[in-house]
């Protein structure tokens, strides 16, 4: 692993999340009359923010047991502890990397180091990522069917379209493991018809070479859905399982900050607003959809947290569910490159 990308990566993430948090800290200060240091303890439920950060040390673990379910199918010589250490490698790469991506490579990186071949903890990245997906879907088509009364009909109509979005995404990835040969034959073709017409120019082959590893992704994916269908199906179904305790988790999370910071908002609404930010999340650009999470968070939110406190709010909520988890998932990942060096 690129120990100079991993630094860059979190100089970023720091850099982006810090002036998102005192940039919030700031425009809420001004929206209520002035930067305020004075924070309304007496309405602070410290035991439903002791729940809170109690249940955010949760989410590594039950990825971690996702993974060896998973994991144990393809190659019994995974183990537990591995699996957990995985999780919180892929939480933490997640973050320091845009959209997510490097983390699937961590959690590759930790299987493998079980001497597990590469192609093997390839596969159980992948069927984790199914398992995923397939959870967004799921939870997203049973929202566009929820209605709130205390929750803004424009709000409710961009989470319904997001709803949509992800079908047409599921659908086009269904596609592509039903008629993969095709589908890859396709694009080639294509791309081979408009770079000899002279509409796409790659003259570094950087596009060809990009088609070529989605290709064979793609291939490795069907390969492994197809492999768990043979041996693992109880394996998919207990992965689907974890997969809806672990979105579980950290959607309702900040119902309990919320409630802690002396809020009384209903737990639907502030898990439906969270499925949304972290369908955000997700296709962020930024490495730990840092500054666009944060924003999110405050347009979103506000309608459900007191304007006083929603800046603790934002701050609290990104400590619970990514910076206690990225911490862990760094030093482990450190402690692991330190060792192997």
């Amino acid at each position: 692993m690129d120990r100079k990308k991993i630094l860059l990566g979190i100089k970023i993430f720091v850099a982006i999340s810090l002036a998102s948090q005192l940039g919030i800290f700031f425009y809420t200060s001004y929206q209520n009359g002035g930067i305020s240091f004075n924070i309304p303890i007496q309405g602070i439920s410290f035991s439903m923010l002791g729940i809170a950060f109690f249940m955010s040390w949760f989410e590594g673990i039950i990825t971690g047991v996702r993974i060896f379910f998973l994991m144990r199918v393809i190659n019994p010589r995974i183990t537990v502890i591995t699996s957990i250490k995985a999780a919180y490698a892929n939480i933490f790469m997640g973050a320091i990397t845009p959209s997510q991506t490097g983390g699937g490579l961590a959690q590759i990186y930790f299987i493998s180091r079980d001497k597990i071949p590469y192609s093997q903890a390839s596969a159980g990245s992948i069927l984790c990522f199914v398992s995923t997906l397939f959870f967004l879907i799921t939870a997203l088509i049973s929202t566009a069917l929820f209605n709130s009364p205390t929750m803004g009909s424009s709000l409710q109509l961009m989470i319904k379209s997001a709803s949509v979005g992800v079908g047409i995404t599921t659908l086009f990835f269904i596609l592509c493991m039903l008629f993969t040969h095709s589908m890859n034959n396709l694009k080639f073709t294509l791309f081979t018809h408009f770079k000899n017409k002279g509409i796409i120019k790659d003259e570094n082959g950087k596009i060809e070479n990009f088609l070529k590893k989605f290709a064979e992704g793609l291939v490795s994916c069907r390969e492994s859905i197809l492999l768990m269908a043979k041996r693992g199906k109880m394996a998919l179904i207990v992965s689907y399982l974890i997969t809806c305790i672990f979105f579980a988790v950290r959607l309702i999370i900040p119902y309990f900050i919320i409630t802690g910071l002396g809020g009384n908002v209903s737990v639907a609404d502030v898990m439906y607003i969270q499925l949304f930010i972290t369908l955000v999340s997700y296709f962020s650009p930024t490495p730990g959809a840092s500054g666009i999470a944060e924003v999110s968070s405050l347009v979103l939110m506000a309608s459900l947290v007191a304007s006083p406190v929603i800046a603790i709010y934002t701050f609290l909520w990104r400590l619970f569910t990514l910076y206690i988890n990225t911490t862990i998932g760094g030093l482990l990942l450190y402690r692991e490159l330190k060792s192997s060096d």
